[in-house]
């Protein structure tokens, strides 16, 4: 029987290298999600017809989505970002009856039983849960799974099917393949919640880096600030190390000449060795994160991504609690050191910094 319908048997390596593609990846699976968890996979007429009433309406309000829609419905439509101008369903629930909902000039149609997704659409869909991702790699990723060469036969496959120009759908085959994993919401669930723990964690980390290049911009490069977290983690006097390791440093860090007993200097240093601190505890954290991603992510990820959806689904090896426990943990350790942060503010640093420096001239002078 010649192999034309995309099937696991004979097409699950090349699935799993489109899975493994972070801009193909998202296309795929939130087609998915639109199709089973939003519209029930068109199982449900009542649904159907519901969702339809809404979008014939000039304008839409509040009270029409809550008297059409069920709570399900519009909680993952919110979630998806399908209304532009309500972030969450919280802010949802917070307006009164008469507050107008903007869907979009072009939104998600149905059509003899396809559901049509337009590109900016699904765009926006992965750009508000990972940012990473760029309009241009989005594009280039459309065009590569409208046909993919199979790897056992000369067939192409079409891993998404263009409707029009601009409008997209997940076609059957490639639906129930990937229907057989599981909770691919869930899955994707943890990855925004991930994503999302490691985009605040990248703005405090920002933040430090700023405060450190207050103090002294060479503080910052690669190099040194990879002998500061071996300093600290042989418990060593970061300066005097740094020193000792030849890397060079400006005239701030020759402390011969100063009172170290003055107040100006304890607070300079004190802010200083602080912040290489935090950094290093940063850096601890970014490694751990790194580790959570393995799960389904990176050159030496532990599963491929069905294997990951299959272990989400049902919590193989403790995988979810794993990954929850895991950033509960990190999360409060980020938040101590945000703490402390939020104490610190730029002009304060500059000042300090400017200060230290009139003592280096005063100590010098005399």
């Amino acid at each position: 029987m010649e192999h034309k319908n995309l099937t696991l048997e004979h097409d699950k390596n090349l699935i799993d290298n489109v899975l493994d593609n972070i801009d193909m990846r998202y296309i795929i699976l939130f087609l998915y999600v639109i199709r089973n968890d939003l519209f029930k996979d068109l199982t449900d007429n009542t649904l159907i017809e519901s969702y339809e009433r809404v979008l014939i309406l000039d304008d839409i309000y509040k009270s029409n989505i809550i008297t059409f829609w069920n709570e399900e419905f519009i909680e993952i439509y919110i979630d998806l970002g399908l209304i532009k101008n309500i972030r969450s369903l919280r802010e949802f629930e917070q307006k009164e009856d008469d507050f107008n909902l903007k869907l979009g000039e072009e939104t998600i149609t149905i059509e003899k039983d396809t559901i049509s997704v337009p590109d900016d659409t699904i765009y926006l869909i992965i750009n508000k849960k990972f940012k990473f991702l760029n309009r241009r790699n989005f594009n280039l990723a459309l065009t590569r799974l409208k046909g993919v060469r199979c790897e056992k036969s000369n067939m192409i496959h079409s891993l998404i099917l263009g409707i029009g120009e601009h409008d997209y759908t997940l076609p059957d085959d490639f639906y129930y393949i990937l229907d057989q994993y599981g909770n691919i919401y869930q899955a994707i669930k943890i990855e925004v919640t991930i994503e999302g723990f490691f985009q605040r964690f990248k703005e405090i980390q920002e933040k430090i880096n700023g405060f450190v290049k207050i103090f002294d911009p060479a503080l910052n490069t690669k190099l040194v600030m990879k002998k500061i977290n071996k300093a600290i983690e042989e418990s060593k006097e970061i300066i005097q190390f740094l020193k000792d390791e030849k890397v060079e440093l400006s005239d701030k860090f020759n402390f011969d000449k100063i009172n170290k007993n003055v107040d100006i200097f304890k607070e300079w240093n004190s802010k200083l060795l602080s912040l290489l601190k935090y950094r290093n505890q940063l850096e601890e954290i970014d490694t751990k994160l790194i580790d959570l991603k393995k799960n389904y992510s990176s050159k030496e990820k532990k599963y491929s991504y069905l294997e990951f959806i299959e272990k989400i689904s049902f919590n193989e090896e403790g995988i979810v609690d794993n990954i929850q426990n895991a950033l509960i943990e990190l999360r409060k350790e980020l938040v101590k050191i945000n703490e402390h942060i939020t104490k610190l503010t730029e002009k304060e640093l500059k000042l300090l910094n400017l200060d230290y420096e009139r003592l280096i001239i005063m100590s010098s002078d005399e």
